[in-house]
Order: structure tokens, then C-alpha cells, then sequence
């Protein structure tokens, strides 16, 4: 080891680190993750060689009685509501993806994410845009300073970050070549901005859009009507908090012009909840157990739309599409097109493909045995080409649902045209079967759903009814561990796995409610005897 520095500066607030670092003329770049649970987003570059901070900029304001750190947070501030002492919260904004480096200009240009908590009405509640939540923002590569900023939510209440993947490039629009940056952020809009003054230039929507209606001149997002959820209504946004386009690469190609986009739909319906505290279990609260603080009760109204997946060769110059190819399920891998005219992207059911990059049509596939959330690469080895990815399946949705029959260990995949290596052979799932046999009491199956769905739903799903992502689903479960649930969530006994011990946050009386939802919706799936 050279050097090690931490990067987290409060260590009172519960931040994460999921995104990779940037390296550029010598400065290390990263942010952090953990909106959800109640952080100040902000980046920091360090020194290569010696892992000293050169630099850190914050995406959001702090406290009032606090001198701000510099004038863009001090004009951040002005798009804030005092009122909610939203610092308290940390404010969210944190910068976990997407980061690109322009040379000439001698910017980086930075995705900032989510609010904390989700529900502007409580973070914010007289409004306000909230800077730089949700923004795409310019700084300068040498010293960190501001330098400009689009939004491509004002005021987020979804959940829709603009940490998604951005794209430099000179493209030309009405005759002139334009320095842009173009972004699919999780909204649903495909976004074109001049990247020297980030002026808006154009923007449509890739799927199905609700919340908003267009732009207005200035590019500033029109937002629909009951939108934002407000009085105690639910809304179904559409996108979903999952996004239209979710983290899986999208990438661009100069020779065809369209950029190669994973978009999907995974419906929810939000309602904002008035009981919400920060940082504490509250039955019923999604995730609550595990320190989120969203301030939504998602689908208390069942969601109309249905989920779809798809691959979508997007024209930037045009805003339209050029071609697209529809899935079996959302939550596709990211995308690689190359100057030999392909597109090669992993799928959620299980394949690993290659499209003619400007007509669509599929060229080649092979089963790699389970989902692929990750984008590919190609290299080159004594003049031979190569296309590696790696093929293994998780993230949010990935958790909980699953559209293959096939499970594997995740493994990296390389291919070669004429090469004759056998693949792995596939291995299929055991058959699911419902839970059976669990003995509970009736009145322990309320307070156990409340306690579910603030400890466990994100991850495990509904019982029975999700089928069960890179994370079983509890209601396939074998009876031994339902009726023993507390020697497993009050221990370490499956940490390395992933699972985290509740010792001190549940008892074992709550895990025997817990078992007792388990086992009650198993139940209800079953078919019905006839009379």
C-alpha cells in the first residue's frame, strides 16, 4: 500500500462509498452514497501520489448559522426552505456515479443525486429547487470551484438522480458543431447541454413520462399537475424511483451518431408519510430498520403501469428514437458499442448479445446462466480483439426479483471471434416451493408485517409474491429457518453473505412476528382447497 486517507468527514452520519474513483491529471476524484441515510453529499480530489485532500466541493448547503463554504453554496441556499432545518438531514445530494473530464475546458462535470429525505414536502416544504440536487454541475478541475450548473429535476420528491452515466462530445445541432454533455438521467428525459455554460439546449423524453409536461424555454422542468403527491394523495410517477434509466452504461457512438440506451419501467405509486422521523424505526416505514429516511409509503395504491425492459438506440441531434429492442424483464446491463459497428449488452434474462449498432438486428447471443447488470469491454492482445463482461446479478432490483431459471456464481466471460473454449455449463434453480408448517399466532401477523416492511422488504421482497432475486426471497424459505429466524437475524451467523445482525434492533419476540407474516402471506398464496 502506497496511501490510504478516509474520505468521509463526519463519521456520526451513516455514509457509503458504492461509486468508483476517477483519476485525472494527477487527482484522485470520489464521492460518496448514502442519501437515504441522512448525509451532506459533496466530492473531494486527492493527490495521486500522496493521497493528500486538494480539493472538496459540497452539493448542498449547510446550517444557516454556519458561513458557507463558497458562493455556490450561498446561492444554493436561497433554493432552500429553513423552515424544516433540512441540515438536520444532511440534505442528500451525494455524488456516487457518474464524473467526466473534459481537458480543453478543464472542467469535471459531476452527477449529483437524490434528497434526504425523498419527500421535498418534509425536507422543503415551501418548495424551492433545492440546488444541486438532481444536477449535473461543472467544476473546475484544478481548485474544485463552481463553475456552472443544470438541474435536470428542480425540487426532486422521486428520487430521480442525475448520477447517471454523462457523455462529452462536439455534436453538430443546426449546423454547428456544439460542445455538449448529454445525460439519461433517471427521470426520463435525455438531456443535451452546452457543456461550457451548461445552457439548455434541448431535452425529450426516452419513455413514458408523467411528472412533468416538457420545458419551458429555459429548460426547466414543467411539472404535471398532483405530481408531487401533495395532501395526503398518491401519485404514480412515471418514471418510478427505479428510473427510466437506472445506472447500467449507456454509450455513444461517433461513426452511427445514437447513443445505446438500457430503459426500463418498474412501476410505484408514492404517498408522502406524515409520521416520518429522521433516523428511526417506525413499523410500516420501508427500511426504516435499516436508517432510511424517506418520508414515502410506496404503492399504498396498487401502480397501473406494467414493467418493461428494453435496449433503445437513442439520436441525440433528432431527440427520437432510432431503433429499439424490447425484454423480458427491466433491469438490463449496461451497453458497449464499438467502431466495428456492434453493440454488445448483457441481459436479465441470461444472454449475452450483439446488434448491428445502426439497424438493430441481432447478429449473435450466447446463455451466460444468469442476469447481467454490468456494461462489457473490448481490448486487444497481439492484434487479436476481445469482448470481456462480467455477468452476475444484484443491485435494488436485482434483490428481489429475478428473470431467469438458471443461477451461477458470478464470473467474467471473454469471447473472441472463431475461439472454441466451452462455456460453464448452466445450472438450474431448485423448484421454489411456499413455505409450509410454520406455527404462529394470528395477532402476531399485523405487527410482524409493520416490522417486515421497515426491516426487510428492500431486500427480500414480499413473501411469496417477488420471486426472489441474488437474495432469497423468504417465503420459498424451509420451515427450520422461519421457525429459528432469530438465530440468524439476531447473529452474525450469515454476515459474509451480506445479512446484518438486528441484535439491539429487534427482539426475539419481533422476529417471531416477523415469522408469522412470513408464514400468513405464504399461506394466503396457496390454492384453496374446494369446498
Amino acid at each position: 500500500r502506497v496511501w490510504k486517507t478516509d474520505t468521509i468527514i463526519d463519521r456520526t452520519r451513516n455514509y457509503t462509498i458504492t461509486g468508483a474513483p476517477r483519476v485525472y491529471n494527477g487527482k484522485v476524484l470520489i464521492g460518496n452514497g448514502g442519501a437515504e441515510y441522512g448525509v451532506r453529499g459533496y466530492i473531494t480530489a486527492f493527490d495521486y501520489k500522496s493521497g493528500q485532500k486538494s480539493w472538496r466541493w459540497f452539493s448542498v448547503p449547510g446550517a444557516p448559522n454556519k458561513a458557507y463554504e463558497n458562493a455556490s453554496m450561498k446561492k444554493a441556499a436561497k433554493t432552500w426552505d429553513n423552515s424544516a432545518e433540512f441540515w438536520k438531514a444532511g440534505g442528500g445530494g451525494t455524488i456516487w456515479d457518474s464524473m467526466a473530464f473534459d481537458p480543453e475546458l478543464n472542467l469535471v462535470y459531476v452527477g449529483v443525486g437524490n434528497g434526504s429525505p425523498w419527500s421535498q414536502k418534509i425536507r422543503s416544504p415551501k418548495g424551492g429547487d433545492n440546488l444541486y440536487l438532481s444536477s449535473v454541475v461543472a467544476l473546475n478541475a484544478d481548485s474544485g470551484e463552481y463553475h456552472c450548473h443544470y438541474q435536470t429535476t428542480p425540487g426532486d420528491t422521486w428520487d430521480y438522480t442525475a448520477t447517471q452515466q454523462i457523455i462529452l462530445d462536439d455534436i453538430e445541432l443546426d449546423g454547428k458543431k456544439r460542445k455538449v454533455f448529454m445525460q439519461a438521467p433517471k427521470n426520463g428525459f435525455f438531456f443535451v447541454v452546452d457543456r461550457t455554460d451548461c445552457s439548455f439546449i434541448s431535452a425529450k423524453p426516452f419513455v413514458k413520462v408523467t411528472w412533468a409536461t416538457g420545458h419551458d424555454k429555459n429548460g426547466k422542468a414543467i411539472v404535471a399537475k398532483g405530481a408531487r403527491y401533495e395532501n395526503g394523495s398518491t401519485y404514480e410517477a412515471v418514471p418510478s424511483a427505479y428510473g427510466g434509466h437506472n445506472w447500467h452504461s449507456m454509450s455513444f457512438n461517433r461513426k452511427t451518431g445514437l447513443v445505446y440506451l438500457p430503459t426500463q419501467g418498474i412501476p410505484l405509486t408514492y404517498t408522502d408519510d406524515p409520521n416520518w422521523k429522521l433516523n428511526t424505526q417506525v413499523a410500516g416505514q420501508a427500511m426504516s430498520g435499516m436508517g432510511w429516511n424517506l418520508g414515502v409509503v410506496f404503492n399504498k395504491v396498487p401502480p397501473k403501469e406494467k414493467p418493461f425492459g428494453q435496449l433503445l438506440a437513442w439520436d441525440p441531434v433528432k431527440q427520437k428514437p432510432a431503433w429499439k429492442v424490447q425484454y423480458a424483464s427491466p433491469w438490463n446491463g449496461g451497453t458497449l458499442t464499438t467502431a466495428g459497428d456492434l453493440v454488445f449488452q448483457g441481459t436479465a434474462d441470461g444472454r449475452f448479445i450483439a446488434y448491428d449498432a445502426t439497424s438493430g438486428k441481432s447478429l449473435w447471443q450466447t446463455p451466460v446462466g444468469t442476469g447481467v447488470v454490468a456494461a462489457p469491454i473490448t481490448w486487444e492482445h497481439k492484434g487479436k480483439q476481445y469482448v470481456s463482461i462480467a455477468v452476475g446479478w444484484g443491485g435494488v432490483y436485482g434483490q428481489l426479483q429475478r428473470a431467469t431459471e438458471t443461477a451461477g456464481p458470478g464470473r467474467i466471460y471473454t469471447f473472441a471471434v472463431g475461439d472454441t473454449a466451452k462455456m460453464p455449463a448452466l445450472v438450474k434453480r431448485d423448484p421454489a416451493k411456499l413455505l409450509t408448517g410454520v406455527a404462529y399466532k394470528k395477532e402476531d401477523f399485523g405487527p410482524g408485517a409493520g416490522l417486515y416492511v421497515a426491516n426487510c422488504l428492500f431486500c427480500h421482497g414480499v413473501p411469496g409474491v417477488n420471486n426472489g432475486g441474488n437474495i432469497q426471497n423468504l417465503g420459498y424459505s424451509d420451515k427450520a429457518t422461519i421457525e429459528n429466524l432469530y438465530d440468524i437475524v439476531l447473529t452474525d451467523a450469515l454476515q459474509e453473505k451480506g445479512m446484518p445482525n438486528f441484535k439491539g434492533k429487534l427482539t426475539k419476540e419481533q422476529t417471531k412476528q416477523i415469522s408469522a407474516f412470513i408464514q400468513g402471506v405464504a399461506d394466503s398464496l396457496k390454492p384453496k382447497p374446494k369446498k
